[in-house]
């Protein structure tokens, strides 16, 4: 006998014998290993977000009417394995280009230097 917790693992009851134990830890091992933090198959990792302020764009170097700005991200974070993704105050999603400068820092890029974006990350 056992528990189907909320994410599907399996919770033995005792006094569980290792005839049903054991199939149902082995699956509960196999389910850590395949997660994706979906909220389906796990619970979905936090999401952390910072401004991207309208008033520190800079005009970005060797680019007409571009603008840049450097961000870092919030500790803990590591670019090359974390989603980032940005909206307007209005929610709208929005796609501008970004470039890694180091494992903390990305360089972020627009023609609108009077926008403000709000980057979250993942």
């Amino acid at each position: 006998m056992s528990t189907t917790l909320s994410y599907g693992y399996k919770k033995p009851a005792n006094p569980d014998t290792g005839d049903t134990w054991f199939p149902q830890l082995a699956a509960d091992i196999q389910q850590l290993n395949d997660h994706a933090h979906n909220g389906t198959d796990s619970a979905p990792l936090a999401v952390q977000t910072a401004t991207i302020a309208a008033g520190s764009w800079a005009l970005a170097a060797g680019l007409s009417l571009i603008y840049s700005q450097s961000i870092t991200l919030p500790a803990g974070l590591s670019y090359d394995i974390c989603q980032i993704w940005f909206k307007l105050a209005t929610g709208e999603l929005v796609y501008p280009t970004v470039t890694r400068t180091s494992a903390s820092i990305y360089k972020v890029f627009t023609a609108d230097n009077s926008l403000a974006y709000t980057a979250y990350y993942r």
